[in-house]
């Protein structure tokens, strides 16, 4: 019972993922069920109307009988189109749900190797764990299948219990004595929990096994992930690494055979004990009900009621059991899972709105901002404090691993600081919300993403655009002439994964295409982290320039360890191991010894 709110809560998920799903799998699951149990009830009716020679009535109970069974048959098999419609989408949705999470949750989790490292285990949880909510969500036809099925078992074989004559004058009393069918209770009992003990071994069994399994199923997909990949095409030909690729399948496939090997073997005993006992309960039953029926116990015609219920009863209910236990047999599946989906999110944090200004009069500072990654004591940055005027160009320099990035993510609350605070307007920035705070700020990373879509919906980074507005930023960044010789200009798609006539853009093009995003957005701050890195300084110095002759008289930082961007502004700062070890103009800062004019002489021959 430890665990059982987090099944209810895996129920209900299920159940807000799939309502359609369920609602249509049940009514055809209870009317497949039913076909089955709907004959036995008129068998037992017409061959007791038979043996009476009543046969008025034998072609009105056979009507009815086609009647009901084509109406459960008709709904079985039409409503499977649906389901199978339904179903898609559940498991869409069930599979897609940790992932909704990575695009809610705070960004600090997100970029944390263990978080990645949850995500993968959850991945595969679902396909190898017992107790993960999509194999959970693929027990729940069989669940529902059985337990129709023993419903209707028990319904039907209420005869046999009711209907018990004691009379002390006969030698056959026995066979309708309670104390017999207790012991066939009992019986009944002790194959369900032969069967319990055999489900829980092998849970065991797989539970022991679980970072094996999981091992294996991360090779196997990993390697499909990178034949799905054509990019990889080149260097498996050029490396010749066909052979390796195939050995590393043959392996998998020979410990996957390995595992199902055990897993059989340590439900063999078990099952056997239960088939024997089922046996058993089979010949008893048989004989108790066919005695009845000689000695006029019962009517003829239930003979074939109740020992087709029985059959039903003796197959289904352990069934019934085993399934229970395997989603039951790993809650530290579930706990895990909700662990992760439990992360805190962004719109957790902060409750103040942003103040609209057009003016764009937002002004920042840090103040003794002091940062340290999780789990760890080393500062990235120390005891750092700046003010920033709204409408500079402040150019943030250093050498790699400096703090320069990290304190661009602190400063647009990506990470929250360690020590000190991040003010806007003279107002913590922990107090406003996050996700209104993230609008203040137009940013180009070095590892910007552009993604397979449309290129005016890269720009505009919504399915929507507006064409007028994307295309003067297209051609204030010299972009016009590579969209006019487009398939299909903003309608282009920018890779072949959703059209073939998809285009793969060079990495130039991406950049100034990544810089037009920033200005589509037209936020008051505009932040360029080295997105430029892999071009050549002297390009790198044209597009910085031309960059910032575009965003007029919005506050800006330029984040480079090349210092391209540092004539132009307004203020350098120099960080050197997490600290501002300096502060001030180019022509300031050059004119001085220290960290700058070290940097700026050993790359000023590509400025000049």
């Amino acid at each position: 019972m430890k665990h059982l709110g987090l099944y209810k809560r895996a129920v209900l998920d299920l159940w807000r993922s799939g309502k359609r799903y369920y609602l249509l799998l049940l009514i055809q699951t209870f009317a497949r069920a039913s076909q089955t149990f709907v004959s036995f009830i008129f068998m037992n009716r017409l061959i007791t109307l038979l043996s009476e020679q009543n046969l008025v009535a034998v072609r009105s109970v056979v009507s009815l009988y086609l009647i009901i069974f084509t109406v459960l048959h008709l709904l079985t098999t039409l409503l499977q189109p649906a389901i199978n419609d339904a179903k898609e989408l559940a498991d869409r949705r069930i599979l897609e749900l940790p992932y909704e999470k990575m695009l809610t949750m705070r960004y600090h989790i997100v970029d944390s190797a263990e978080t990645s490292q949850k995500l993968e285990r959850i991945r595969m949880s679902n396909m190898s764990r017992q107790s993960s909510l999509y194999l959970i969500n693929v027990r729940i036809p069989f669940l529902m299948d059985y337990f129709i099925r023993v419903v209707w078992s028990f319904i039907l074989l209420i005869p046999l219990f009711t209907q018990v004559r004691v009379t002390g004058q006969s030698q056959w009393d026995w066979v309708s004595s309670p104390w017999v069918l207790l012991i066939f209770v009992i019986g009944i009992v002790l194959s369900i929990y032969i069967q319990y003990l055999s489900s829980q071994k092998s849970a065991e069994y797989m539970s022991n096994l679980d970072e094996s399994v999981i091992r294996t199923n991360t090779k196997f997909n990993y390697e499909n992930r990178i034949l799905e990949n054509t990019e990889s095409g080149k260097e498996i030909r050029l490396y010749q690494m066909q052979d390796r690729l195939y050995q590393n399948q043959k392996e998998l496939d020979q410990s996957t055979e390995k595992l199902l090997r055990g897993l059989n073997h340590a439900g063999m005993n078990g099952h056997l004990l239960t088939v024997v006992v089922s046996q058993l309960l089979h010949f008893v039953a048989y004989a108790i009900i066919g005695i009845r029926v000689l000695l006029g116990m019962l009517p003829i015609g239930q003979i074939v009621q109740l020992s087709s219920a029985l059959t039903q009863l003796l197959s289904n209910l352990p069934n019934l059991i085993q399934y229970l236990a395997m989603i039951l047999s790993q809650p530290d599946t579930l706990v895990e899972y909700y662990a992760f989906i439990d992360l805190p999110d962004d719109q957790d944090v902060g409750s103040l709105p942003i103040e609209k200004r057009l003016d764009n009069e937002y002004h920042i500072a840090v103040n003794q901002l002091s940062f340290a990654y999780p789990e760890t004591d080393d500062l990235i940055l120390n005891n750092v404090s700046a003010k920033f005027e709204v409408g500079k160009k402040y150019a943030i320099v250093g050498e790699n691993g400096s703090g320069k990035t990290t304190f661009i993510k602190l400063l647009m609350r990506l990470y929250e600081p360690t020590a000190g605070e991040i003010t806007l307007n003279k107002i913590d920035a922990q107090k406003y919300q996050l996700s209104e705070y993230f609008q203040l700020f137009s940013v180009v990373f070095q590892d910007f993403r552009l993604l397979s879509f449309k290129l005016g919906q890269n720009i505009a980074v919504n399915q929507n655009y507006d064409t007028d507005k994307a295309m003067k930023y297209i051609r204030q960044l010299d972009l016009e002439q590579m969209v006019s010789q487009l398939p299909a200009g903003l309608e282009t798609y920018l890779g072949k994964e959703f059209s073939n006539q998809g285009v793969n853009l060079s990495g130039g093009q991406e950049q100034r295409v990544a810089l037009v995003r920033a200005l589509y957005k037209n936020a008051p701050i505009m932040i360029l982290d080295e997105p430029t890195a892999a071009l050549d300084p002297v390009t790198e110095f044209n597009i910085y320039q031309q960059f910032d002759q575009l965003i007029n008289h919005k506050t800006a930082f330029y984040i480079s360890h090349r210092l391209s961007s540092c004539r132009f502004c307004d203020e350098i700062l120099v960080f050197d191991k997490g600290e501002i070890i300096q502060r001030g103009s180019h022509d300031e800062l050059v004119k001085i010894d220290g960290k700058y004019a070290d940097l700026w002489h050993a790359q000023a021959q590509y400025y000049q």
